[in-house]
């Protein structure tokens, strides 16, 4: 797995990932933008060098993968999904993984035994309130009034996985856009 991505690359992704957020005319996110930018920008996606995206600027380089993969699905298959839904969706289905208004939920490993034994670059940062990304991201959206749909609610929602308890409600019904960030996940990760 990669474990480090160029300079040049993340500000690449990250004018790509802003421009594609632009698009949506909403002051609300531009303010998200504003707020966590450098640190959206820079979040890993992952700790471990065994995970994809564990590596600076991993968040935003496989965001937007998966939301070309989401836009390419859509394509191919009949959902005839709105395109500003699935780009919504791809884009913003991860934004959790930055940590909340203060704190960086990833924090770069300080210890050489987990950084050698066990490949382990990145750490939890304990300090902040425990939370799962997908209810993160939606309380980071809530919080600064970026408003979605019921399907995209759901979506990012259920985009942690149908493997986790509180979303196994959801198995056998999900929605065409919540199929569509699954299988555009799976293809990407």
């Amino acid at each position: 797995m990669r474990t480090t991505i160029e300079p040049e690359k993340i500000e690449s992704n990250w004018n790509t990932f802003e421009s594609l957020c632009k698009r949506f005319n909403d002051e609300n996110l531009n303010h998200l933008l504003e707020t966590l930018g450098q640190r959206l920008a820079e979040c890993p996606y992952a700790p471990r060098t065994e995970q994809p995206g564990c590596y600076t600027g991993g968040l935003i380089d496989l965001t937007l993968k998966v939301t070309s993969s989401m836009r390419k699905l859509n394509d191919m298959l009949d959902d005839k999904l709105p395109t500003a839904s699935v780009l919504k969706v791809g884009l913003l289905h991860d934004l959790g993984k930055v940590g909340d208004l203060d704190a960086t939920h990833f924090l770069e490993q300080d210890s050489d035994w987990h950084r050698e034994k066990l490949g382990q670059l990145y750490k939890y940062n304990e300090s902040m309130a425990k939370m799962g990304y997908s209810h993160r991201t939606l309380w980071l959206l809530q919080h600064f009034g970026v408003a979605l749909t019921r399907e995209e609610w759901e979506a990012i929602y259920i985009g942690g996985g149908l493997h986790l308890e509180e979303n196994r409600f959801y198995v056998g019904s999900k929605s065409p856009l919540t199929r569509i960030l699954a299988a555009a996940k799976t293809l990407v990760l």
